[in-house]
Order: C-alpha cells, then structure tokens, then sequence
C-alpha cells in the first residue's frame, strides 16, 4: 500500500515540472518580443544588437527579432551585418515584403549592383512598382577618361591616353562592361599607338558569391626610326569573390599573351571593412606570376585603402611593390602594363564627387617609378587623368 506513494511522488514532481518548464518558455518568449520591441521604437539600436545577440544564444530565433535586428543594424549603417539578419527573417517568413525592400536598398548601398537587380526577380509586383525596380534602364553607367603621363627622362617620350566605357545588364541576371581605350606614346625617333578592347561581366551566384570573367585584346603599332611593327596582344582573366559580413575575398588567375611571350599569373585581395559598410575599406592583392612556365616565380603587393567621407565623395588610394623584374597585368586584366619599361613601384590617387544624382567627376593621379630597359636607366612618371561617368 505505502510502496505506491513514492511512484505518485515522482510522477506528480514531473508533470509539476513540465508545466513549469512550459510556462517558462512562454514567458520568456513573451519577454523577448516586449523588451525587443520597446527598444525597436524607442530607437535604442545598439541595446536592440546586444539583447537579440544574447537571445539568440538562448535559442529564441523567429522573424521579428531578425527583422529587428537588421534594422538596428541597418539604421546604424552597419549594412553588412544587417544582411543576413534579413536573410533569415525571409527564411521565417517570405511573404513580407519590407525585408526584401532593406536587402535592395543593402546591396546598393554597399555597392553590389549586380546582386541587386537580381534581388528584384523575388520582390512581390507590389514592392517592384514601389521601389520602380520593374523599369530600371539596361545601361546604367557610360563614362570617358583622358589624360598623359609626364616623363621625367628626356628619352623617354610623354604619353596620351584616352578611354570610354559602358556597362549594361542582361536581363537581371548579371551585368557586362565594354571600354575602349587608346594609348599613344612617341618622339622623334620612336613611338607607339595602342588600340585596346576590354570586355567584363559580373555574375552574382548563390551564397553571396560573385564571379568575374573578362577578355582584353590589344594592338599595338611600333615604329623605331623608320621601321614599323604590328602586332595583337590577349589578355584572358578571371576572378571569384566572396562577401562576408566584414570581409570581400578574392581570388583568380589571368592569361597574358604580349608580343608571343606567355605570362601566367595568379592572385588573391582580401578587403576588411571595419565599419560593417563600404565607407572605410583596408585591404591588399598579392600577384604572383611567372613567363617561364613556372620555372621561376615573382610577387605583386598591392595594400590599397578606400574612404568615403560623405555621400558625395568617394577616394581610394594604392601602391605597388613588383619585387620581380617583368610587368603584370591588374585588377581582373583591366590594367595593361605592356610597356618594354619596367614598373618596379607605383602610387595611385583617385578621388570621385558625385555632382548630382546621375553625373560624377573623377581625378587620378599616378607616380611610377620606371627603369628603361633600352637605354639602361631609371626615370619617373607623372600620371594625370580625369574623368566624368554618367548614370542613366
């Protein structure tokens, strides 16, 4: 008879306990929505981050506390960390538009257009019509550049150069940039006239990927004295890129093909942006390349640092080290150094200003240090350009 009193003890201790652990969860889930919510309109955003994180951790993961706390970042123009907060609150609940209406407005403002516009392929008719992303223009950018290079050796002639370039989508899958370029360089004894095409596209993947193909063809006339020579040059390249919260990784290889010389190169950029937007980004690509088909191999450093101080006003400043003994070509093939001269450093100065919504001026200034192989000399390049872009 007593023996039974020990099992109904226990049994009542557990179901005491189940409804106890029940209505727990209930509260605290209660408490999570009320506390979040009060700091969400009292615009406490940075308190808002530190709870949702600490609640997070407790395993209370639903659509309003990601929708809050993408905005807390967001409104702190934290824009890459507020992303995959939204990210997730679609994956709770994909039927509400205002989380795909911060993801369009995140990638445009941290620069990521592509990923943009195929953002808008999931937005809702209504959020299209709204944002006016149903009747964005296929080009989106045209723009020209001119300027020379000042030589600091008499034997070695200044130079012009002269570049317009386009970029448009297909469809919203993913966009393509054409530029034409032309470079002149010549005195009295001998000279060079360059015609170059370039061709890029950006491809947005899955998972925050991005790859970059793109092919440069060039040609070249040389004259020496009263001899002339033709010739083409190719240029092959490719990059894949990878968007983290703080941090873009890249990497790729590029093919040159200059004056039937083969040069293979391979290379990596890490860029940090401690401010979580592309308002401040530190950074650095390494090239390493070789022409003897790997028998030797020499590096390319290249730290570089972008700062937006306002809206309007864009720099970006850059060095190169070439610790080899032969010229490369940067930035995904776009930047052609074909030149029998030999860069061994190079300091770069850009400043962008937005004038208005749909017009920007550029300028850049370059320092090169040279070394001629022909006359066995080093010497100097003063590099000026401007330019203007023009968004349809």
């Amino acid at each position: 008879m007593y023996a039974r009193y020990p099992h109904s003890l226990i049994v009542s201790f557990l179901l005491l306990f189940a409804v106890s652990a029940y209505s727990q969860q209930t509260i605290n889930t209660q408490v999570v929505a009320k506390r979040s919510y009060g700091m969400y309109l009292k615009h406490q955003w940075p308190e808002l981050i530190a709870y949702g994180d600490s609640v997070l951790k407790l395993g209370f993961d639903y659509y309003y506390i990601r929708m809050r706390m993408g905005i807390a970042y967001y409104e702190l123009k934290k824009f890459r960390e507020a992303e995959p907060h939204f990210k997730k609150a679609i994956e709770f609940n994909s039927g509400e538009d205002l989380a795909y209406e911060y993801l369009y407005y995140i990638y445009v403002f941290t620069d990521r257009f592509e990923e943009s516009r195929k953002w808008t392929e999931r937005m809702s008719p209504v959020l299209k019509s709204k944002l006016k992303t149903d009747s964005l223009p296929v080009v989106d950018l045209m723009e020209v550049e001119a300027g020379g290079k000042v030589s600091s050796y008499s034997n070695v002639p200044n130079a012009s150069f002269f570049q317009v370039g386009l970029n448009h989508y297909v469809g919203n899958k993913f966009s393509l940039f054409h530029s034409y370029t032309y470079y002149g360089q010549s005195n009295s004894y001998w000279g060079v006239s360059q015609h170059q095409y370039y061709l890029g596209a950006s491809v947005p993947l899955k998972n925050n990927w991005q790859f970059s193909p793109s092919l440069h063809y060039i040609y070249r006339s040389t004259t020496v004295s009263s001899a002339s020579t033709s010739g083409y040059n190719f240029v092959g390249s490719a990059m894949a890129t990878k968007h983290l919260k703080k941090i873009d990784a890249s990497f790729g290889s590029t093919v040159l093909w200059l004056d039937s010389v083969y040069q293979f190169q391979h290379n990596a950029a890490l860029t940090y942006f401690p401010l979580g937007n592309n308002k401040l980004g530190i950074g650095a690509a390494v090239y390493g390349y070789t022409q003897d088909a790997y028998s030797s191999f020499d590096f390319v450093y290249v730290p570089f640092v972008s700062y937006k101080p306002n809206a309007k006003l864009s720099l970006f400043t850059s060095y190169l080290v070439n610790t080899g003994d032969h010229n490369i070509a940067e930035w995904n093939g776009y930047l052609v150094n074909n030149s029998p001269d030999f860069t061994s450093g190079k300091f770069t100065l850009n400043a962008e200003y937005n004038i208005n919504r749909r017009f920007s001026l550029s300028g850049t200034y370059q320092y090169e240090s040279m070394y001629s192989t022909y006359y066995k000399s080093d010497y100097q390049f003063n590099s000026f350009y401007i330019g203007l872009k023009f968004k349809p």
